[in-house]
């Protein structure tokens, strides 16, 4: 059994050699207590305008792949997945904020309670993770289980292991960074894979984060709610009916005791 780790990177010049340097190590213990018999790096270097490139290019045992213009976080990802060899494809974010020795323990609860995918659970009590982005984490794991009933917890997490026979039942998957709620949602509301969480430590990131809490959180929200209608049209509609409807008698009552 092969791993492929893959580590989408965008402008990532302050952090990508030590990450680099963390999964090479990580590689003897990954095969040792996992079961691996081969763990291959692959960086994906989605258009940096910094110096990720020439970082990454000094490090010889990575495979590397690198666009002049930024494709997206998905797209970074999904060509890694199409020049991986490993049996099991996994990714981590190039920031530092999770640990890829941490991939020992994914694989082998992946192996133990034979799923399709596994997920490194960032929001413990010991997560660096920012409030307002845990809060909409919760939110959205919510939404993800209320549709699907399951019980996530973290549905976006940049940390995950997969089999390669899950991986065409979960396309089509988006560039952008709302990849990993996605994934999550089209593997547990569509296709009725197994997922299995395995909490993790969440460190604070190196350099500034991409992300835009309000612009990516409403996208998050958006490619949530639009899995749910595609899989789940009647529980959707139902649910959107009762809101409305307590939308519509609330501001009644409210307008009569003005009145």
């Amino acid at each position: 059994m092969r791993l492929s780790i893959i580590i989408p990177a965008y402008n990532e010049e302050k952090a990508i050699s030590s990450m680099i340097e963390r999964t090479l190590l990580a590689r003897q213990d990954i095969i040792k207590n996992a079961g691996v018999e081969n763990v291959e790096v692959i960086v994906v270097n989605d258009g940096s305008k910094d110096n990720t490139r020439q970082i990454v290019e000094r490090h010889k045992e990575v495979l590397l792949i690198s666009y002049e213009k930024n494709k997206g976080y998905g797209a970074a990802i999904k060509q890694g997945f199409d020049n991986a060899s490993g049996d099991l494809l996994s990714f981590l974010d190039a920031d530092g904020t999770c640990d890829p020795r941490l991939f020992v323990g994914l694989i082998n609860s992946l192996i133990k309670n034979n799923s399709d995918i596994a997920i490194g659970s960032r929001l413990g009590p010991g997560s660096s993770m920012p409030k307002i982005r845990r809060l909409g984490n919760i939110a959205y794991a919510k939404i993800i289980n209320f549709f699907g009933n399951t019980r996530i917890i973290d549905c976006s997490s940049g940390m995950r292991v997969l089999r390669r026979a899950a991986l065409p039942k979960l396309y089509p998957l988006p560039d952008g960074l709302h990849f990993t709620p996605a994934m999550t949602c089209r593997a547990l509301m569509g296709k009725g894979l197994k997922i299995v969480e395995v909490p993790i430590e969440y460190a604070q990131r190196t350099g500034k984060s991409k992300l835009s809490v309000i612009r990516d959180g409403l996208r998050f929200l958006k490619t949530i709610l639009g899995m749910a209608l595609f899989y789940k049209p009647l529980k959707f509609f139902i649910t959107f009916t009762i809101i409305c409807l307590i939308f519509i008698f609330t501001g009644i009552l409210v307008f009569w005791s003005f009145k």
